[in-house]
């Protein structure tokens, strides 16, 4: 359990000789954007589950004298360095595939592969139209409001409701200074979307998306086809938080795709 500086943590061992696994949830969520991805990976892997600044428990930090999204990518590198982790995988939906694009920047030699749900590699200009209101409309909408339009925006569909719901409600956890921290990080995005998407990842990666993501499923792809260690799978009749929205479909592509690129053990490791 993180403490001081630390980000909020909480750690399951599988054994000294399985790998870790590191959750990188995305922005207004926490770790519990995964719990139905736990109990799933749980002997499998050392877990390693956090709040990332600002959001679920990790909102005792000091504020940083300049915020940024290398903020972000420091304190997940610092819980790293902590937990003497060396090497781990990553597992990360929405805006959490951009910040394990950061610490993969900062620190390349940790980041043994990389696994997104809804990977975040281009805004369409719907969304970008959004987000430029946004910064305007933070200053007289309650930002609860901001969240439940860019819910409906990004999963509008009827079976996407579920999705939505647990996005809004982690979300209404953030207070109101929290989110005009992070939404004055929308041009600091574009360009670190427009950087990364002319880079790979450094380990092998995976990117789960929905059929029915209308607003990120094309730029993934064309990430994908750019290059060669980058495979795409998209699940049908899913949306964009496709972890939670059909989870075990998610998590069993995720696991065939381990043992497939890492020789997995097909039962879990014991302790």
């Amino acid at each position: 359990m993180g403490a001081g500086k630390l980000l909020y943590h909480e750690v399951e061992y599988a054994g000294e000789h399985a790998d870790w696994l590191v959750f990188m949830h995305g922005a207004g969520g926490s770790m519990h954007t995964f719990k139905r991805q736990f109990p799933f990976f749980q002997g499998h892997f050392n877990l390693l589950k956090l709040d990332l600044r600002d959001h679920g428990a990790s909102k005792d930090l000091a504020l940083a004298s300049e915020f940024d999204m290398y903020v972000i990518a420091r304190d997940v590198i610092y819980l790293l360095e902590y937990l003497k982790i060396e090497h781990a995988h990553f597992l990360g939906v929405s805006m959490g595939s951009i910040f394990i694009r950061l610490v993969d920047e900062l620190k390349p030699q940790v980041v043994k592969s990389v696994v997104v749900g809804g990977g975040v590699f281009k805004l369409s200009a719907k969304v970008q139209f959004f987000i430029n209101s946004g910064v305007l409309l933070a200053r007289i909408l309650p930002f609860r409001t901001l969240y439940g339009l860019l819910a409906t925006i990004i999963m509008p569909n009827r079976n996407h409701a579920k999705s939505r719901e647990v996005f809004i409600r982690e979300a209404e956890k953030i207070s109101q200074q929290e989110f005009n921290r992070w939404i004055r990080l929308a041009p600091e995005l574009r360009g670190q979307l427009r950087k990364h998407f002319e880079s790979s990842i450094s380990g092998p990666t995976l990117i789960v998306m929905g059929q029915e993501d209308h607003v990120f499923l094309t730029p993934a792809r064309e990430y994908a086809q750019r290059w060669p260690d980058v495979e795409i799978q998209v699940i049908a009749r899913c949306g964009h938080v496709c972890n939670i929205e059909q989870p075990d479909q998610f998590n069993q592509r995720v696991l065939d795709w381990f043992q497939r690129r890492f020789a997995l053990p097909l039962q879990p490791t014991q302790p």
